[in-house]
Order: structure tokens, then C-alpha cells, then sequence
């Protein structure tokens, strides 16, 4: 059961021995149709209040793992922030690709605590399953990408500068044994990192 009902039936309906409730939010606190962030069992998840119902789904977006709570929703779509790919929000279906779906946990509405619950069992045999890989104790952890993509070759390059700085690098970037450098963008990257970690104005 993906879609929680508001009342003590689903609830009943839902718990068993084998379930583990945790409360993800305060029911009357989630606004209509605004994407909201939890974390249930180190998954991220993004929760949708829909009428007196709500969906759980998988928080991260299937093209690049952005948050889909930092995205919105537009008509019966959840759309990401980053790259506007969509999914249904009360299924996690894509209308563009059903094969591009977003997990949806089961959940349900304490009305006696007024909280969103979710079986947070559930979701740890989900993250076995699906090992999760970000650090989110890391600098950017939390909004980090883990594979990338061709459009934009040097994400991993400037990820490691933000860490570690130009230390070791040199003021211009890298170079080739003649002293070129050995990508204009990669080292223009660089060199606008120095002049922000030392104090000094960027040049346009």
C-alpha cells in the first residue's frame, strides 16, 4: 500500500508483528501538494500530501539523484528541480517512460498523534537492496552525484576542489610537461577557485 489514508483504519490495516512504524511528519504540518523531504532508515524520501491522502516515494531522482523535494508539482506531476524529468506523484510512474519509476513505500496517518508513519522495516530492506551512496556527514554529501554524466565531464573535478582546495594543484591547474595547461575549463575552474580561497577578486 503506497498511498496513506487519513484515519485509524488504515493504520490498523497496516501495522503487524513484523512492522517497524516511524513517524516521518507531522500530518497537519504538510502542506497541499508541496513535495517534502524525510529520511527514513538512510533513504531519502520525499513525502506528497494530496487531499487526505499522501504518497512516500524514493527521494532521488532516476536521472542524476537530485532531491525531488526541492522540485514541484504540476498537474498530476512531481517534476525535479534540476532537470524537469517527471514522475507521477501519487505512483512514482513517469507518464514519459513507464519504465522510469520512482519506489513507493507504504504509509499511513496515526490520527490519534496526527503524524505520517511509514514502516521504516520496509525501508531498510529497500536501502539492501538498493545500497545508497551518499555521505551526507560530507561536505555537499546530501546533494552529491554519484555517476555523472557526459555533459558535464569535470563535475568530479570540481566535487574534489570544493573538498580539497587548489592545495598541490598549482595557481593555473593542471598542466602538460610543456606548461600548457591541460584543459582550458579545467584549469579556468581552478584558478577562480584560488582567487576565491585566498581573498582576491575573480576575473570575468
Amino acid at each position: 500500500m503506497g498511498a496513506g489514508h487519513l484515519g485509524r483504519e488504515s493504520m490498523t490495516t497496516t501495522t503487524n508483528a513484523a512492522v517497524r512504524p516511524l513517524s516521518l511528519h507531522r500530518w497537519s504540518s504538510l502542506h497541499q501538494l508541496q513535495p517534502t523531504y524525510a529520511l527514513a532508515a538512510g533513504v531519502d524520501l520525499v513525502v506528497t500530501r494530496h487531499g487526505d491522502e499522501v504518497s512516500v516515494l524514493y527521494g532521488r531522482c532516476q536521472h542524476r539523484g537530485a532531491l525531488l523535494a526541492d522540485g514541484h508539482i504540476k498537474g498530476p506531476n512531481l517534476v525535479c528541480g534540476l532537470h524537469g524529468w517527471d514522475y507521477r506523484f501519487d505512483t512514482g510512474v513517469s507518464a514519459y517512460d513507464n519504465r522510469e519509476h520512482l519506489h513507493r513505500f507504504s504509509a499511513w496517518i496515526d490520527a490519534d498523534t496526527d503524524q505520517l508513519m511509514v514502516d521504516e522495516a520496509e525501508v531498510e530492506a529497500w536501502r539492501q537492496r538498493h545500497p545508497q551512496p551518499y555521505d551526507r556527514a560530507a561536505y555537499q554529501g546530501l546533494y552529491a552525484d554519484p555517476h555523472g554524466a557526459g555533459e558535464e565531464p569535470y563535475n568530479a573535478h570540481i566535487r574534489s576542489l570544493g573538498k580539497k582546495g587548489v592545495a598541490g594543484i598549482g595557481h593555473h591547474g593542471a598542466v602538460s610537461a610543456m606548461g600548457g595547461a591541460v584543459d582550458r575549463a579545467a584549469s579556468l575552474a581552478v584558478h577562480q577557485l584560488g582567487h576565491r580561497t585566498t581573498g582576491q577578486a575573480t576575473f570575468g
